[in-house]
Formats: structure tokens, sequence, C-alpha cells
């Protein structure tokens, strides 16, 4: 199976979520605990929006097969 919209939706949540504590960074670049929070966070959120994608992708794809067997 091909999960390519999964993984850029995972890679997009993570970028988005360390721009945005980046921005917050660039504020007070000398808080490196806050950016190090920014990439777990990224990560955390990549991994959610990830799983989301790929549960929606076996539903949609039980849901074709499940038609596929209902008509002859």
């Amino acid at each position: 199976m091909n999960h390519q919209v999964a993984l850029w939706a995972g890679i997009a949540a993570f970028f988005s979520t360390v721009l945005a504590i980046g921005a917050i960074d660039i504020l007070d670049p000398g808080d490196r605990v806050q950016f190090l929070g920014g990439i777990v966070v990224g990560l955390i959120t990549a991994g959610a929006v990830y799983s989301k994608q790929r549960l929606d992708d076996a539903r949609k794809e039980r849901e074709q097969q499940s038609k596929t067997k209902e008509s002859p």
C-alpha cells in the first residue's frame, strides 16, 4: 500500500509545529529547552496526523472492498 498522503501530512504537521514554536524561539534565542520541546511536540503532532491519515485510508479501502464484494 502507498501512504504518501499520510507521510506528507505528517511531515507538514511536524514542520508547521516546529516553525510555530521556532517563531517564539526567535524572541528568546537562548532558550534551547523550548526549542527541543518544540521538536518533541512536532514529532508527536506528526505521528498523530500520520496515524489519523492512515486510519482514514484504511477505512476508505475497507469500504471499497465491501462495495466490490456486494456488487456481483
